[in-house]
């Protein structure tokens, strides 16, 4: 296959860089996928200052007129050959996680055009005899905006898409581990927004990262990535006291109530929501929690449901789910599952390794009883394909444990009663928590979405995710 030669933006250039990476295919690590650059900070500051350049004039563009820009963008991605296998090969992806991830440039682009009219116009606060009060709102300025390897493109688009219609300029910095399909996607507009609108530039932590966050001309901090990487964020904030948006960790847990019907619908649910993409889903589902007495059941019920899997290369149009993306990630799984085990907890792997499968980061999906629940299977956020099931004896104990988390990103609640379910849920603590559904098809980028504790700060998508990009200016008429 032909490697993929990834290029950097900077100020409507494309740069190769002097150095440059290189990128395995997790699923047969003897296959180079491509090569990207590793720039230096000097090419940091040369995106930023363009940037700063840059958006002055964009944010006197209309944000009606923006959101056209950003639309007409989304038809240069869509139209982009080789684009969903750059990202199997690089990420781990099967077909359909991949077709689904191209998709979100535009499902966004539409979602935020839609709201865009309300940053056109003031909103009136006060009105009365004393004259009014209105608040507008400016961008807030250059965006620093950081992602992760395990949605690079669709959480790509999460932050870039309403940053540009709220008239910021932005700078993405993606992970090391999958930039190759950013960078392909993000050339492609080289040409189409002013110059230094969207840079994008990639490299180590210590040349380009660290300076990044810290830049004092960058006014906000969007992003994407582990609890760890949050607070070095928030640390690279402090001095120019930027503004900061933090999507973090999550040990997202599923509840099942005492009337649920276990059955295939519930357990395909289930399954589709905690091993999408291998599991390696920041809203994916991490533990599930069933009454005592029906845990067997359940745990039954998902091994059935898991049973046709073909775990493969995602070119094979057989395989069903992906390897893991990287060879740590597999060896944390790994070590769970096992100290779990060791533990007393019962393993049950399911489903069936594809063809080829001996040079990748391929792991077989597992559900796991019997875990003592303070084992950090359950504890942790194992980002992978092992679920473990967990027995509560009444509802106050399955919210005790829940709720025991240092994490709050999504939860649900599964019942035969939607207004019971929707009773419990109030009593998650969780940014989102779902009634019978869970994962990454529970959302939708007309609604805001966040982690409480330490799953992140601020709110992205919806309204409130547009507004995220924005400060508000109070213009005060009114005289006493």
């Amino acid at each position: 296959m032909t490697e993929v030669y990834g290029r950097c933006l900077i100020d409507g250039e494309l740069v190769e860089g002097t150095r440059r990476g290189e990128i395995r295919n997790p699923a047969d690590t003897d296959e180079v996928v491509g090569t990207y650059p590793l720039l230096e900070t000097a090419d940091v500051d040369r995106a930023v200052e363009a940037a700063r350049r840059a958006q002055v004039s964009w944010a006197d563009v209309s944000a009606a007129e923006r959101a056209k820009v950003v639309l007409e963008s989304a038809e240069k991605v869509n139209a982009l050959k080789g684009l969903d296998e750059t990202l199997i090969r690089e990420q781990g992806k099967v077909g359909w996680e991949a077709s689904f991830e191209l998709g979100y440039y535009e499902a966004l682009a539409d979602a935020y055009a839609g709201m865009a009219g309300g940053l056109d116009n003031g909103e009136t606060v006060l009105s009365d005899a004393l004259g009014d009060t209105v608040c507008f709102r400016r961008p807030v300025g250059v965006v620093a905006a950081v992602t992760p390897w395990n949605y690079p493109l669709g959480l790509m688009a999460m932050k870039v898409v309403p940053a540009l219609i709220a008239g910021c300029a932005v700078v993405v910095k993606p992970s090391p581990v999958t930039p190759l399909s950013t960078l392909e996607s993000l050339a492609a507009l080289a040409d189409h927004f002013p110059r230094g609108i969207v840079s994008v530039v990639t490299g180590d932590d210590r040349q380009v990262s660290a300076p990044l966050l810290a830049h004092p001309l960058v006014r906000k901090i969007t992003l994407t990535g582990s609890t760890p990487t949050g607070r070095i964020a928030v640390a690279a904030s402090a001095a120019s006291l930027k503004n900061v948006t933090l999507e973090l960790g999550g040990n997202d847990a599923a509840l099942i109530l005492d009337d649920a019907v276990i059955d295939d619908d519930l357990c395909g649910s289930l399954v589709t929501g905690a091993f999408t993409t291998s599991g390696q889903v920041c809203v994916a589902i991490k533990r599930v929690y069933a009454p005592r007495h029906r845990v067997a059941e359940l745990a039954e019920g998902l091994a059935a449901a898991l049973a046709g899997t073909v775990v493969g290369n995602g070119l094979d149009p057989e395989s069903t789910m992906g390897p893991l993306t990287t060879e740590r990630q597999r060896k944390i799984v790994t070590a769970l599952v096992s100290g779990a085990e060791s533990a007393g907890a019962t393993v049950r792997f399911c489903g069936e390794l594809g063809a080829a499968t001996e040079r990748g980061y391929f792991l077989r999906p597992a559900i796991v009883t019997g875990t003592p629940e303070d084992h950090p299977l359950v504890q942790d956020e194992q980002f992978g394909p092992a679920l473990p099931v967990q027995p509560y004896d009444d509802e106050d104990h399955a919210i005790a444990m829940i709720n025991a988390s240092e994490y709050g990103l999504t939860s649900s609640v599964w019942s035969a009663d939607v207004a019971r379910a929707t009773k419990v849920a109030k009593r998650v603590e969780a940014g989102t928590v779902h009634v019978n559904s869970h994962g990454l098809f529970s959302m939708d980028p007309r609604v805001c979405f966040g982690g409480v504790k330490q799953s992140g700060l601020g709110r992205e998508m919806g309204l409130e995710g547009l507004h995220a990009f924005t400060e508000p200016r109070i213009v005060n008429t009114r005289t006493v």
